[in-house]
């Protein structure tokens, strides 16, 4: 064991183990590791925008006179004016402006990964380039009629269909079996990321 005299090992390791302790129970040396998770995480996303604004900003703007960027930074700045109550209306602007956007680009990106990704998803060619791409097409193409089949509400199922449909009740359980175990997964791997910070970077046992 060869425990290290690194003070941020040693922050890193308190405010891991101190996280921990809410395994037992909500608890004062919990609720200090939780302060500072979140105050550290604030404080450094305020650090990342203001190096962002000087960085794609102002150094631009002032250097490489690009003035196009002079109307981002009067938008980010009157955000600002809804602390000012007589110039508070001002922020109305940067608001509209952030929602049209961000609405924008939500409408886009739902549409793009939602239906047109995934329909292109679907199309598999048949026959493959080999005998296991054809399996898998044929896999791929047969699970995704019996879950749409299940959702079929305008014709009753019955006979066949209705065998066809609880396949695709299946398809389905096995789909959200995967999603769960990657989920698990995941948090198995940031387990291992903690243990590695506190046996490995701390105690030097590993």
């Amino acid at each position: 064991m060869n425990i290290s005299t690194n003070i941020w090992h040693w922050t890193a390791a308190i405010c891991i183990l101190g996280m921990w302790t809410f395994l037992y129970k909500e608890n004062p040396v919990f609720r200090v590791a939780e302060h500072v998770f979140v105050g550290s995480t604030a404080g450094h996303a305020i650090g990342m925008a203001i190096g962002n604004i000087y960085r794609y900003g102002w150094n631009p703007l002032v250097h490489n006179q690009q003035l196009l960027l002079f109307v981002p930074l009067i938008l980010g700045v009157l955000l600002y004016s809804r602390f000012i109550p007589k110039i508070a209306w001002l922020s109305r602007w940067p608001v509209a402006f952030l929602v049209g956007v961000g609405t924008g680009q939500s409408i886009y990106t739902s549409l793009r990964t939602q239906v047109i990704n995934q329909s292109i998803g679907a199309m598999a060619t048949l026959p493959g380039a080999t005998t296991g791409a054809t399996i898998n097409a044929l896999i791929s193409l047969v699970g995704l009629l019996a879950v749409i089949s299940y959702f079929l509400f305008s014709v009753r199922r019955s006979g066949p269909l209705e065998k066809f449909s609880q396949f695709g009740r299946w398809i389905m359980m096995v789909t959200f079996g995967v999603s769960f175990g990657n989920v698990v997964s995941g948090r198995i791997s940031v387990l291992l990321g903690e243990l590695t910070k506190i046996l490995g970077d701390w105690l030097g046992m590993l």
